[in-house]
C-alpha cells in the first residue's frame, strides 16, 4: 500500500494534541507510537540501500514532532537522532547536505548529554556537567534510554565527520568524543543494537588517522578487537560483517580469503526484515569492496 503523508501526518497530530491535553498515559508513550509508525515504514519506496523521501520524510517528522511536544524526553531525542542518521546515511546524497543532516544529529547528541549531565547530576547530589559518557556510566546504570542515546550520538558524530574529513574532524575532537560515547555503550550494555558499541569502536580505530598527540590511541589491533566482539554480539548483523571482513582484509594479509569470503557470503543472505534498508545498503557497500579487491 502506498505511503499517505496527510494519513500520517493527522495521526501524528491527534498524537501529539493528546500529549498537550493530559490525556496521553505513559509519558514517553506518543512519540514511541508516532515514531514507531513512520520506522516501520521507512522502506517504503526504498531502492536497495536508497530510502524514498515520502518514507524518510515521515521518520524525520515523526522524531521532530516528538522532540517539540517532549523536549525533556530521552527516547524522543535518541529517534531523532536515529531518524537523522537514516536521512543522512540513505537519503542524502550531496556532501554539504550530508553535513548538515548529521551536525543536526551530533548537535542534538551534546544537548542530550548536557540534559543526562544535569539529571544525573541532579540524582547524584553533585556537579556532573563537564562529565564524559564514559564518566557518567556509574550515575545512568538502570537508566536504559541513556544507551540509545550515546549510541546514536556517536553514530551521528562519526558520520559528521566522515562527510567533513576524517582528519580535520580528528583534529576537532570527533575521534574522541565517538570513542568516549561507544565505550559509555559497551559499559552500560554490550549487546545492545547487537554490539553497536563495540561495531562503532572498532570502526572507528579502524578508520581514525593516527596523529600524534590526538589520536595516537587508535589501535589496528582494537580496530580487530571490537569488530570481532561486535560479530559474536550480533553474528547476522550485516554492518558487523561488513566491517569485520574489510579490516581482516586491510590488516591480516594472510587471511584475505576469508575476508572475501565473508563478503560473498553476505552479498548471498536475505536482508533482514527488521533492517531492509540498512541490510540493502551493506550488501551494496560489499559488492563495491568486492570489486575493488579483484582477485587480490
Amino acid at each position: 500500500m502506498p505511503f499517505n503523508m496527510r494519513l500520517f501526518a493527522t495521526t501524528l497530530l491527534l498524537v501529539l494534541a493528546s500529549v498537550a491535553t493530559g490525556s496521553a498515559g505513559a509519558e514517553d508513550a506518543p512519540a514511541v507510537v508516532a515514531f514507531d509508525a513512520a520506522w516501520a515504514r521507512r522502506a517504503e519506496g526504498a531502492a536497495g540501500g536508497a530510502a524514498g523521501a515520502g518514507a524518510v520524510s515521515a521518520v524525520v517528522a515523526a522524531g521532530r514532532g516528538a522532540m517539540t511536544a517532549l523536549p525533556a524526553s530521552l527516547p524522543a531525542r535518541w529517534m531523532l537522532m536515529r531518524a537523522l542518521y537514516f536521512q543522512g546515511e540513505h537519503a542524502t546524497a550531496e556532501n554539504g547536505a550530508k553535513r548538515a543532516v548529521f551536525e543536526e544529529g551530533k548537535s542534538l547528541g551534546e544537548e542530550t548529554l548536557d540534559l543526562i549531565r544535569k539529571e544525573a547530576g541532579a540524582s547524584a547530589g553533585k556537579d556532573l556537567s563537564k562529565a564524559t559518557p564514559v564518566e557518567l556510566v556509574p550515575f545512568v546504570k538502570g537508566r536504559p534510554d541513556v544507551v540509545p542515546c550515546f549510541l546514536w550520538a556517536s553514530v551521528n558524530w562519526g558520520k559528521w565527520a566522515l562527510v567533513f574529513g576524517k582528519t580535520a574532524a580528528a583534529r576537532q575532537g570527533a575521534a574522541a568524543k565517538i570513542r568516549d560515547y561507544a565505550t559509555a555503550v559497551v559499559q552500560l550494555d554490550p549487546s545492545f543494537d547487537e554490539g553497536g558499541g563495540y561495531r562503532v569502536l572498532g570502526r572507528l580505530h579502524h578508520q581514525t588517522p593516527s596523529i600524534p598527540f590526538i589520536t595516537g590511541w587508535a589501535s589496528r589491533t582494537d580496530a580487530l578487537k571490537y569488530l570481532r566482539l561486535a560479530a559474536e554480539k550480533g553474528p547476522r548483523n550485516f554492518v558487523n560483517r561488513l566491517y569485520l571482513a574489510e579490516a581482516i582484509w586491510d590488516y591480516e594479509k594472510g587471511r584475505r580469503p576469508e575476508a572475501r569470503r565473508m563478503l560473498e557470503a553476505l552479498v548471498a543472505d536475505v536482508p533482514s526484515a527488521a533492517l531492509p534498508v540498512e541490510d540493502a545498503r551493506a550488501q551494496e557497500d560489499a559488492k563495491i569492496l568486492l570489486s575493488a579487491w579483484g582477485k587480490g
